[in-house]
């Protein structure tokens, strides 16, 4: 039993065809990888010196066991990205546990008006009401307003995001030409590297005095949030959706051609049916960014705890739960505190499920194109 896990242990790190003395090598480097993690934890300020040894070692080892190293440095990178994610979920559900035991579904408080609960879908029938639903100085943490001022902005962002990524999208990988491709896909892929700090000015400084002019209205409020962030989300919705439709063999549309059907036919009826999946998986990863967005609808409308009212007007404005981290824990107390791990978990788990559903469809398109359904 010993000599197996020591024999599978071995051809994980080395490989099967291991060269004579890659054990000392690969041993080395992952002896000096412990030590400089071992220092970093317990003595900070000797980390620099480990770690340089231990680029020096795998620099060694690297020149004459080449093989052997990429395999160790690879393993070692995927654990670590594991370690990360598992450390970091940990400690955000971890610190929110205090705030889940001493408010429970005070969280999710309904708000009264002349002591009745404001009707709000069917919650005020499940949740208990409360006439201050978020005020730290009274114990008041309700994240009802703040959800709801997520769920509206992402409406919105998905409304702006959702068919023009499509239409993007589409003209990319149908329309255009192989030059004009080159140069447009590269060019919306650069609007995902712009800070989101940057489009949240730009929309402040310019939608808002659009609105403010055009709809003599307020300014910030969630139309202008959510068209922000629905134009930050582009990039991620035309990538994704292009490289699915690309993904559509070539033969379906040319025989859909070959039939007499029309470019614009082919696309409608054989492109996008084809790619759906791919273009679903597109537009929840690009909602999944837009629930996420915390500077951009920070900079437009950060203040605000109240719901709208009437709760579907797009030109209110209130703090979304991520807009609600970035400008309460500066001078949050430790209750409070609390309570913005809880608003982070919500986060997490949506943007986690997200993600899975959209890598689900993907692997669903994949098969389908590949006829195994």
């Amino acid at each position: 039993m010993i000599d197996d896990v020591r024999t599978n242990t071995r051809e994980t790190i080395l490989g099967g065809d291991a060269a004579e003395g890659s054990l000392l090598a690969v041993g080395a480097s992952a002896v000096t990888l412990v030590a400089t993690i071992a220092v970093f934890l317990f003595r900070p300020a000797m980390a620099l010196p480990t770690l340089g040894a231990f680029a020096f070692v795998t620099a060694i080892g690297w020149v004459t066991y080449q093989a052997e190293m990429a395999r160790l440095l690879t393993l070692v990178a995927t654990v670590l990205t594991v370690l990360t994610v598992t450390f970091i979920t940990i400690f955000l559900f971890a610190s929110a546990v205090p705030a889940f035991v001493e408010h429970g579904l005070g969280l999710l408080l309904i708000p009264e008006q002349n002591g009745e609960p404001i009707w709000f879908f069917w919650l005020d029938a499940v949740l208990p009401s409360a006439e201050t639903y978020w005020n730290p100085l009274s114990g008041a943490y309700s994240l009802i307003p703040m959800i709801w001022a997520t769920v509206v902005v992402t409406v919105i962002a998905g409304a702006i995001a959702g068919p023009l990524g499509l239409f993007g999208a589409l003209f990319i990988a149908e329309v255009a030409s192989d030059g004009m491709r080159e140069l447009i896909k590269p060019g919306v892929e650069v609007l995902a590297g712009i800070p989101s700090i940057v489009y949240g000015f730009i929309g402040f400084q310019v939608l808002n005095g659009f609105v403010q002019t055009s709809f003599l209205d307020d300014g910030a409020s969630f139309l202008i949030a959510g068209v922000v962030v629905g134009i930050m989300a582009l990039p991620t919705v035309v990538s994704v959706g292009e490289d699915a439709l690309s993904s559509v063999p070539d033969s379906m549309g040319d025989g859909s051609i070959a039939m007499g059907a029309t470019r614009w036919q082919t696309m409608k009826s054989i492109s996008i049916p084809a790619a759906f999946s791919g273009i679903s998986a597109a537009v929840i990863l690009g909602l999944g960014r837009a629930i996420g967005e915390t500077m951009a609808v920070a900079a437009i409308m950060a203040s605000g705890t109240l719901f709208a009212d009437p709760l579907y007007d797009i030109f209110d404005a209130n703090a979304t739960l991520t807009s609600l981290i970035a400008t309460q824990y500066g001078s949050a107390s430790e209750s409070t505190i609390d309570v913005l791990f809880v608003a982070g978990v919500m986060l997490f788990v949506i943007v986690a499920g997200m993600s899975v559903v959209s890598q689900y469809i993907e692997q669903q398109m994949k098969a389908k194109l590949r006829g195994n359904r």
